[in-house]
């Protein structure tokens, strides 16, 4: 196998676009729940010859009334990235190579592509959890110290990119990526060089 080519993992893909399926149903499960109360007459209460006032409906605020647009947000939200999982589980082919001096990314990444090697600023292989931008608690950040990533930021117009590659999408996971990111050093700094020495 081409070690300047990463190919998407199909079973690693297929397991983070259930995982946000199940976000997705959740969210939309508790949005359905939450209107159904709302909308449900309230119980009557009573005894024979005898009447009981009906209880208050419950006022939440401000928050209580966000409760379900947040929902289906956070539903739509996962519907998204199951789309894009999903996308890669059906399609697999190409999610990295080096060719002609640059990086050339899947789309799904959603960062510029190619990128010239020259215009590569940071490049960092470690445990996910360690790498800039994945912060969080709980679950996640228990999640993240399993995997390891590959931590990209590149030269764009405007500002900087950024692009992140994890060991479970890619055939070959953790080690696959490091060889990978080990070549693409390599041939930065070897980009590096030939751009002092030509200036081009």
């Amino acid at each position: 196998m081409n070690p300047s080519t990463l190919y998407f993992s199909r079973a690693g893909n297929l397991r983070k676009a259930m995982l946000f399926a199940l976000f997705a149903a959740a969210a939309f499960a508790l949005a359905w729940f939450e209107h159904a109360e709302r909308i449900a007459p309230p119980p009557t209460i009573g005894l024979p010859g005898m009447e009981f006032p009906a209880p208050a409906r419950r006022d939440d605020g401000v928050l209580g009334s966000l409760q379900i647009p947040l929902l289906v947000l956070l539903g739509c939200a996962s519907l998204f990235y199951v789309g894009r999982f999903g996308v890669r589980v059906v399609r697999g082919g190409v999610a990295a190579r080096i060719e002609s001096r640059a990086l050339h990314l899947h789309a799904s990444f959603g960062a510029a592509s190619p990128i010239p090697l020259r215009d590569i600023v940071e490049l960092i292989f470690d445990r996910a959890d360690r790498l800039p931008g994945e912060g969080g608690g709980g679950a996640a950040r228990i999640g993240a110290r399993l995997r390891h990533g590959l931590y990209l930021r590149y030269r764009s117009v405007g500002d900087d990119g950024e692009v992140r590659l994890f060991d479970n999408d890619v055939e070959g996971g953790v080690d696959r990526l490091w060889r990978f990111a080990e070549l693409l050093g390599a041939w930065r700094h070897l980009g590096a060089r030939m751009t002092r020495e030509t200036g081009r």
